[in-house]
């Protein structure tokens, strides 16, 4: 009997301890995000109290939430977002109370919007008045007129004006001067001033002495012609100067090559001992005394024109007087040619 009801306590214990299927257990509510909201509001938390009633809306639903974050919104200075959530609330909460007292937040919204825009549209436009302007010149004692080429002038310079903020025409005469004129924009604040130069109408350009004689042109002849080519100075542009250099560099050249060909026989020829080899040797040999010499004389011919090029060049650059001159001549007895010397 024992054994019974221990095994029935069992049981009861086991299906009691088994959950019923289909029974859902459900988390206790967290606290109240509106209470939560609430204290933010107080506290000017505004930001943190429009997040807090905005997740008290998700979980309810509740309409009449659409105030208290129209408030949020309103003490943000959102008015725009502001005025969607209090015409929401009306919409979906038509028999409340508070209704006339949201309408009057809707207008004092849309009072600050329309002062933001006016404020935004004065910083954008320029502020109306008259601004001043200083016109000064060089000389001073020009005439000034404003808008005008004719008719009264407004003043003479240096003189203040005070115009208002459109583009103007600025015309300044003065006798004996050329006019000026400049479009000015007076839009800006502040002063501002303009400058002129008057350019004198008497005032001629400078004249080149003339004399008898017209100036001649560098290396034009009077009769449009050219000068003759004077003698080139340049040491490059002489031929002789590269024909030396060039035959005393081949001179030179072939020179040492055949001298090595030479040392190469001499060097088979003691190897070897064949005369033929000692022949060829002693050819090559002379070719290299007479590439040697020649290299030699071209060079120092060369360097002695080099030393007299100045002096050759500056007795060509003159022409010589003719000593010799063949000129016909007439006498009692005949005509002939005579021949003449200039010493």
């Amino acid at each position: 009997m024992n054994r019974v009801v221990w095994i029935v306590s069992l049981l009861g214990l086991f299906f009691l301890s088994t959950p019923v299927a289909g029974a859902q257990v459900r988390p206790p509510k967290a606290p109240g995000a509106l209470i939560i909201a609430d204290q933010y509001f107080r506290e000017g938390a505004f930001d943190k109290a429009l997040i807090e009633y905005q997740k008290a809306f998700e979980a309810d639903f509740n309409p009449a939430i659409y105030y208290n974050i129209a408030q949020c919104l309103h003490r943000m200075e959102h008015y725009q977002k502001a005025i969607l959530y209090y015409e929401l609330f009306i919409s979906k909460n038509l028999s409340s109370p508070l209704i006339p007292h949201v309408q009057n937040h809707i207008a004092e919204c849309e009072r600050k919007l329309a002062e933001a825009q006016k404020l935004q549209e004065a910083h954008t436009r320029t502020a109306p008045g008259l601004r001043k302007v200083a016109v000064v010149s060089e000389p001073v004692g020009a005439e000034v007129h404003v808008d005008s080429f004719t008719g009264a002038p407004v003043g003479v310079t240096p003189l203040m004006l005070e115009l208002d903020t459109t583009p103007h025409l600025i015309v300044l005469k003065k006798a004996g001067y050329k006019d000026i004129s400049q479009l000015v924009d007076v839009g800006v604040p502040g002063m501002t001033l303009l400058r002129f130069v008057l350019e004198d109408v008497h005032r001629k350009s400078p004249v080149v002495p003339s004399s008898v004689d017209a100036p001649m042109t560098p290396g034009v002849l009077p009769d449009g012609g050219q000068p003759p080519a004077a003698p080139s100075h340049d040491l490059t542009k002489q031929w002789w100067f590269w024909t030396g250099l060039a035959a005393t560099s081949v001179l030179t050249i072939s020179g040492i090559m055949t001298g090595l060909r030479t040392l190469d026989l001499q060097t088979q020829y003691k190897d070897t001992g064949d005369a033929s080899v000692k022949d060829r040797g002693e050819r090559y040999r002379t070719w290299t005394d007479v590439l040697i010499g020649g290299a030699l004389i071209t060079g120092v011919a060369t360097g002695v024109a080099i030393l007299l090029f100045p002096w050759t060049s500056r007795r060509t650059s003159t022409p010589a007087p003719q000593n010799l001159s063949l000129l016909p001549s007439c006498g009692p007895s005949g005509c002939g040619f005579a021949l003449s010397f200039t010493f």
